[in-house]
């Protein structure tokens, strides 16, 4: 029944009402009590009736917007009933309380039973993100997830969703292929063996891009241009690239050194910058070895993508190309006041030996020309070397503190034997340069500095010394000849990286060490500065008994969780191991002296330990590799690091 409300006429009608009544009582009872009461309770009944009227409106409204609810909800249901939008809410238990007729369409089996296996995968989808898409029945369904509430709801974005995808893949993508080494064909095969490869190579890349729907040109006889868009790069890079390895079996049944490398870049828009991006991308793949694939989008946020590398250095040095490194390197120390020479951190012979060469190869063309080292971080065998070039004074030497101090916006910084600034003597001495040369035998990754000049990476190079000492062979100074300790040093850091000329040495490493034994290098020297120390002796001795086999032919050493240990031990207990019969690869894993985990991982010429060392956080070279690892123990470094090795063995 509808509550009666008085109006305001109402008022009106009782007011005059009870106006006369008083008036009538007022005219028989002029002084009586009588009239006095009449009175009071003609006010008593107006404020009764002001009550009543409060409380009529008051619950009115209540009742309103208990009728307005009541008209939300019946909607809101009428709503998710008929809207083609999944709602779903689940208990604190993950048990289904209520779904909408969408959700039971796509979710409710035939037996009538609600499919909670399905639901449980397409939240678990969600649980990292606010919005994720995920497929149903062949459709794709933006997915959002309120956990407070516990409701789940999904819609139709299969429109959307492949209008983006679309969007995605059509984006251009420019690509670079260059043969290695077809330079050294001329030299070796006659005119007509020549015709007969370049018509091999222009058959073979014909075939890739038919096959991959690519257009494609031939700009130099071993160097391609081809444009796609990124949905045709998604699927050579889901297949990993396989057409360098196809290319490389191919070559080898036509008894050709010959391999691919290969530079790509993408991007929404700009094809100038992209292709920018993909010449850079070419060099970095060629200076890591070649025989693999570098891929980046045109974007400086993104890190690049590698592929292949699968065999040992296939790109190989050519002596016009030093030369030039030399004139190049000459030219610019003559624009410069000052040149600081550094390794990497926790120096050893090589970093060492070739800082010293470089500290003279530039003394010879300016006056300040420093070597740069850290006295916090030395080995015993770097501190001799150390003590032996002050006792001769025949380098130029600084610590880092006193370098930092002598600075100018007119220096250079000469980075040898690392391309990494993560890896450098100091990033804080690292961060006063506005001008950086880089001369290293190391595959470069992504952490290159960004201020590099110029930059001499050779990954054919068996070290950083050898490098170095044939820019000083071509550099040809008669006036201030390189003395016996600092030909020894170099010959040293040659040496350490060759394993005594037993790994990774060319005719090149030869004629270099020829060169240096002319110009005095003593291993009376080089023997006593590299010796090794009784205790390290043990401690490595120690680490190889800690080996385990993890495969047939690769050795993984795990240190004892309360021993730390310098850079060197582990090192050389991992070159020790590797010496032994038929063992392919060998990585040791040690707590440092600096309070992080350290990996030194080395191989022959089957298991590329650069690549397993990148995904660790680390780099090298292809079969010389390390990685630091901080925060983190090492039994969880171990586990990791026994993972990626599976991985990388599969792929291989």
């Amino acid at each position: 029944m509808k509550k009666f409300r008085f109006s305001t006429i109402h008022f009106v009608m009782i007011g005059i009402i009870l106006f006369g009544l008083l008036a009538l009582v007022q005219s028989l009872y002029p002084t009586s009590t009588i009239t006095y009461l009449s009175i009071f309770i003609a006010l008593f009944l107006l404020v009764l009736l002001f009550i009543f009227q409060q409380h009529s409106y008051e619950v009115s409204e209540v009742e309103q917007i208990e009728y307005l609810n009541a008209q939300a909800d019946s909607g809101l249901m009428r709503l998710l009933a008929h809207m083609p939008v999944g709602v779903i809410k689940i208990s604190e238990d993950n048990q289904v309380e209520w779904f909408n007729p969408y959700a039971e369409l796509l979710f409710v089996k035939e037996d009538g039973e609600f499919d909670q296996r399905k639901l449980r995968e397409m939240i678990d989808v969600g649980l990292d993100e606010d919005r994720t898409y995920v497929t149903i029945a062949d459709k794709r369904y933006a997915v959002y997830v309120d956990f407070e509430q516990g409701i789940f709801y999904f819609f139709d974005a299969s429109t959307e969703y492949y209008a983006t995808s679309n969007l995605i893949g059509s984006r251009p993508a420019i690509g670079i292929i260059s043969v290695d080494n077809y330079d050294e064909l001329e030299d070796i095969y006659s005119d007509s063996q020549i015709s007969q490869i370049n018509s091999f190579l222009a058959q073979f890349v014909s075939d890739f891009a038919n096959e991959n729907g690519i257009y494609y040109r031939r700009g130099t006889m071993d160097r391609f241009y081809f444009f796609t868009d990124y949905a045709v790069l998604e699927g050579l890079i889901e297949d990993k690239f396989s057409v360098i390895n196809r290319f490389r079996e191919e070559a080898k049944q036509m008894e050709l050194a010959l391999t691919l490398s290969i530079g790509i870049a993408y991007g929404a828009s700009n094809h100038q910058q992209i292709g920018q991006v993909a010449l850079q991308n070419l060099n970095m793949a060629e200076v890591r070895g070649g025989d693999q694939v570098v891929v980046k989008e045109n974007d400086e946020s993104k890190q690049p993508l590698f592929f292949g590398g699968g065999s040992a250095s296939a790109v190989k040095r050519t002596r016009t190309r030093t030369r030039a490194m030399m004139t190049a390197v000459s030219d610019k120390l003559k624009m410069v006041d000052k040149v600081f020479v550094v390794g990497h951190r926790n120096l050893d012979m090589d970093a060492l030996g070739s800082a010293v060469g470089m500290q003279y190869f530039a003394q010879n063309i300016m006056n300040n020309a420093y070597t740069v080292y850290n006295p916090q971080e030395m080995s015993a065998d770097i501190e001799r070397a150390i003590q032996r070039l002050a006792h001769e004074n025949c380098s130029n030497l600084l610590t880092v503190e006193e370098a930092k101090k002598q600075v100018t916006s007119q220096s250079l910084l000469i980075m040898v034997d690392h391309s990494k600034i993560g890896l450098t003597l100091s990033k804080e001495f690292y961060e006063l340069f506005s001008q950086v040369v880089v001369v290293d035998h190391h595959r470069r990754d992504a952490d290159f500095p960004e201020n590099a000049v110029l930059t001499y990476i050779e990954s054919g190079a068996s070290s950083a010394s050898e490098l170095v000492t044939e820019l000083i062979q071509f550099q040809n100074d008669k006036h201030h000849k390189i003395n016996r300790l600092q030909s020894s040093l170099l010959m040293a850091g040659i040496m350490l990286d060759t394993k005594n000329f037993t790994a990774r040495v060319t005719s090149r490493t030869f004629d270099v060490a020829s060169y240096l034994r002319n110009r005095g290098s003593d291993s009376s020297e080089i023997q006593q500065i590299a010796a090794t120390d009784f205790n390290e002796y043990r401690q490595i001795n120690e680490l190889i008994l800690r080996g385990q086999k993890i495969s047939d032919h690769i050795v993984l050493v795990c240190g004892d969780e309360q021993i730390a240990y310098d850079t060197i031990v582990p090192s050389k207990a991992a070159d020790t191991i590797l010496g032994m019969a038929g063992i392919e690869a060998v990585f040791v894993v040690t707590k440092n002296v600096n309070d992080y985990i350290a990996i030194s991982a080395r191989s022959r010429s089957k298991v590329n330990v650069q690549r397993i060392m990148e995904e660790m956080g680390g780099g090298g070279h292809f079969n010389l590799a390390a990685a630091q690892v901080h925060y983190e123990s090492l039994d969880q470094v171990q586990i990791k690091l026994q993972q990626v090795i599976e991985e990388e063995l599969k792929e291989a």
